[in-house]
Order: C-alpha cells, then sequence, then structure tokens
C-alpha cells in the first residue's frame, strides 16, 4: 500500500508537468514554497507571451497562441486546487481530477498540432512546399492515429491508455523539434522566430525527460528528495520554454520598405 501511495504521488500525468506533484496527498512545506515560487514565474511569462502574440504574432503562429491561452487559462483555474492540495488542506476531489485530465488532453493535442504548424511553416521556402506539407499533415495523423489504435483498451480507466497514448505523441513531438531544429541550422537565412520557438521546446522536452526518469527512479527507494529534484527540473524547463518563446514573439519582424519608392519620392520633391 505504500508503493502504492507513493506511485500515485510521483504520477505525472500525459505529458511533461509544471506542478510538482498534481496528486500529491502528504503535506510538505517545501513543495509547497517551490511551486508558489514556480507559478509566481511562469504566470507572468505566460501573460507576456499571449500579449506578444496578441500583438501581431499570432497570424503567422495561430497555434502557438491557442496552446498559450490554454495553458494560462488551466494554470489560473487549476492553481487553487493545486496549492490547497500540497498545503495539505484537503485531497483533489472529483472537480479537480476532471479539470485536470480535460485540460490535460486539450494541452497535449494543442503541443502536438502546435509543432505541426512549426514544421508547416519551416517548409515555405522549400521547392516542393506542398508536397513537403502533405506528407507533414498525412504522417503525423498517422502517427497520432496508430498510436491510439495501439493503446485504446476499452477494458482499462480512460487514464491509463491516456497517459500512454500521449507519451507517445510527446514524443513524436520531441521528434519533429530536433528535424525542425537541425533544418533551421542548416538554412542560410535563419528564421530567428522559429530558432527560439523550436529551441524552447527542445529544452522542455529534454526537461521533462530527464525530470521524469528522476521520479521514475524515486519510486522504489521512495527518496522525495529524487522525486522532488526531478519536479524542479521539469519546473525549470517550461519556464525557460516561457522566456524562449516572449524573446522570440516581444519583437515584430521588421518589413523593408520597397526600393523603387525611393527614387519616386525624390523625384516628386524636386
Amino acid at each position: 500500500a505504500g508503493i502504492a501511495a507513493w506511485r500515485v504521488s510521483v504520477w505525472t500525468g500525459p505529458y511533461g508537468s509544471r506542478v510538482l506533484c498534481r496528486s500529491t496527498l502528504k503535506w510538505s512545506p517545501m513543495r509547497l514554497a517551490i511551486q508558489i515560487l514556480a507559478y509566481a514565474v511562469d504566470l507572468p511569462l505566460q501573460i507576456l507571451v499571449v500579449a506578444a502574440l496578441l500583438r501581431g504574432s499570432w497570424r503567422r503562429f495561430p497555434m502557438v497562441l491557442a496552446l498559450s491561452a490554454v495553458e494560462l487559462v488551466s494554470a489560473l483555474v487549476q492553481a487553487p486546487g493545486t496549492l490547497q492540495t500540497l498545503a495539505g488542506h484537503h485531497p483533489p476531489g472529483l472537480s479537480y481530477q476532471t479539470l485536470y485530465w480535460y485540460g490535460a488532453i486539450v494541452e497535449g493535442l494543442l503541443l502536438y498540432s502546435v509543432m505541426i504548424s512549426l514544421l508547416y511553416r519551416a517548409t515555405e521556402r522549400l521547392r516542393s512546399a506542398r508536397q513537403a506539407r502533405v506528407a507533414l499533415i498525412l504522417g503525423a495523423c498517422a502517427v497520432a492515429g496508430g498510436a491510439l489504435l495501439v493503446h485504446y483498451d476499452p477494458s482499462q480507466q480512460p487514464r491509463v491508455w491516456l497517459t500512454s497514448w500521449f507519451r507517445d505523441l510527446y514524443f513524436a513531438c520531441a521528434v519533429m523539434d530536433i528535424v525542425l531544429w537541425t533544418s533551421l541550422l542548416a538554412t542560410r537565412d535563419k528564421d530567428r522566430q522559429l530558432l527560439l520557438l523550436s529551441g524552447g521546446l527542445g529544452v522542455e522536452f529534454a526537461g521533462s525527460a530527464i525530470g521524469e526518469s528522476l521520479r521514475q527512479m524515486s519510486i522504489r527507494p521512495r527518496s522525495h528528495a529524487l522525486a522532488l529534484t526531478g519536479s524542479v527540473v521539469m519546473l525549470a524547463a517550461g519556464a525557460f520554454r516561457y522566456y524562449a518563446w516572449w524573446r522570440a514573439l516581444r519583437r515584430q519582424p521588421e518589413r523593408k520598405a520597397p526600393a523603387a519608392l525611393a527614387p519616386s519620392r525624390q523625384h516628386g520633391s524636386t
């Protein structure tokens, strides 16, 4: 029973979590303090990202805006229940678990869509852009559908097979991000916005993988320190992604005026 309870306390859900332990039932002042610090860092960065997107970048990255807005709303809605749980007041009820799962499913699907949209944007300069985009969309749908068919099991609780499905999608996102990053570095005219967006995601993917590994390693010895370290790594990686996205989106790309206008203005003035 003790091992089962510890397994519940370090379980993180479908994909990388920016909450220390969403299902933690034991009060811990250190976890509470770190979670408050994480909210204090993440929420302002999330607001800055959404504000930067609304200034015009959303037209180029609509899926990034959708994901950022959902993450911000989800964090604001779930923050009271998370802090109350970590403070030891009461365990999360049905409404909290329902909000968490709906938010996790929507965020996971939007994250997958963001990676597809970034790769779609990166194909603009290819000669065979149309063929590449068709192959990208069909391949992404095939991977998501195939993983769903493999893991779907009506005899199990939805959270069991949903967790496995989203972990496969998360791995596919990491692979797509590596492909996007290497392709952007290989081009002469580098797209700074895409580089920062994909770079922020890459750091978060790596941090989530390391943090989740530390959490899994802490299950058998029931090491709270190791689980806490993994959670902090995941939180820091998520905060870095928000910062990188804000740096990428805070300035609009400069538009150069047509060169033909300069001579005409000079002749008109004379």
